[in-house]
């Protein structure tokens, strides 16, 4: 069987190439991709910046959705017409974070991908192909500094920084747990959309983290996540409660962003990195997402021979995910 397989350039572009698919081995599973959702790392993959180069001869993406057409004799976790997700760590299965678990990630661009078996999860039932491309960086991301850190009880605080994909999911799973959400962003209609319990706007708050502790009282946010804008750190460690935590989970800019020491030892703060998860967290997740029916935030559909056009809507700061999408629905 031969497939195409879409590569980078290392101009800033894709080529297609033909390839030929090679027998699977024992736990092998070959998956037809029916979608592919877009992340930031995507545009510096295909398009380099000012920091790194375009990469050269790549199958570029990592999120995908498909649908299982080929499995090796050992494999036991899917059945042909399965439909799963990529995961993009797929070494990190459960436990804590590894150097191991760093090692690799999925090239799924293609029409078709090979993984082992337990590089996959098994797609929410309730979710589209397209819906379920989504989820392996940003639902998952959200997913882990919301619920996974353990911090979040009904009741509480969260601050969700911007209106992109991981932070459109960290309010759906917040309010999901009952959580406060407050959400910062300097786009009146995405504060709009979003539904938060309170919005500030930062074109005419920058100073948000002061509204953040007048909206509570005073007390702060037991969660306050944050994308990596542009002297964030600072104002997330003030707008935090005491002992609460500021989960890092985007780098936005491309400096250096001060942190406020002193806020962080006075409150007790717990400062922290989030990336992405396990794969027990993701299945954890996708169980969570079918019993409170949440859907993920879809921007944008563009076919694959559109990646060029779905990159630059990328950049135009989305409310939500734009996807990719080939067939299967």
């Amino acid at each position: 069987m031969n497939y195409i397989e879409y590569r980078t350039d290392g101009q800033g572009g894709l080529r297609r190439a033909l390839t030929s698919a090679t027998p699977l081995p024992a736990h092998g599973v070959r998956v037809a991709v029916c979608a592919i959702g877009l992340n930031f790392r995507d545009v510096y993959v295909i398009r380099g910046n000012r920091y790194r180069a375009a990469a050269v001869d790549r199958v570029p993406m990592t999120d995908a959705a498909g649908v299982v057409e080929a499995i090796g004799d050992a494999v036991t976790r899917f059945k042909v017409g399965d439909r799963v997700c990529s995961t993009v760590l797929p070494d990190w299965i459960d436990g804590p974070l590894t150097a191991h678990d760093m090692a690799r990630s999925p090239a799924v661009l293609t029409e078709y991908f090979d993984a082992h078996e337990n590089d996959l999860v098994a797609a929410p039932p309730h979710l589209s192909v397209i819906e379920a491309a989504t989820l392996p960086v940003a639902a998952l991301t959200a997913w882990h500094a919301v619920a996974e850190l353990g911090v979040v009880r009904e009741g509480d605080t969260v601050v969700v920084q911007t209106t992109g994909g991981v932070a459109v999911f960290a309010m759906q799973f917040a309010q999901a747990l009952g959580a406060r959400v407050i959400v910062v962003s300097r786009s009146e209609d995405k504060l709009l959309r979003s539904g938060a319990w309170a919005t500030i706007n930062t074109a005419a708050t920058p100073e948000w983290d002061q509204q953040v502790l007048a909206l509570t009282g005073g007390a702060g946010a037991r969660l306050v996540l944050d994308m990596g804008l542009s002297d964030s750190l600072r104002r997330s460690a003030r707008a935090a409660a005491y002992e609460g935590t500021v989960a890092i989970i985007g780098v936005v800019q491309e400096q250096t962003n001060p942190l406020d020491i002193y806020t962080v030892m006075n409150k007790n703060l717990n400062v922290r990195g989030v990336e992405t998860g396990s794969r027990a967290m993701f299945e954890r997740m996708n169980r969570f997402m079918l019993e409170h029916d949440i859907h993920p935030i879809v921007d944008a559909v563009y076919r694959f021979d559109q990646v060029d056009a779905a990159l630059d809507h990328l950049g135009s700061s989305p409310y939500g995910k734009v996807v990719l999408s080939s067939r299967c629905e």
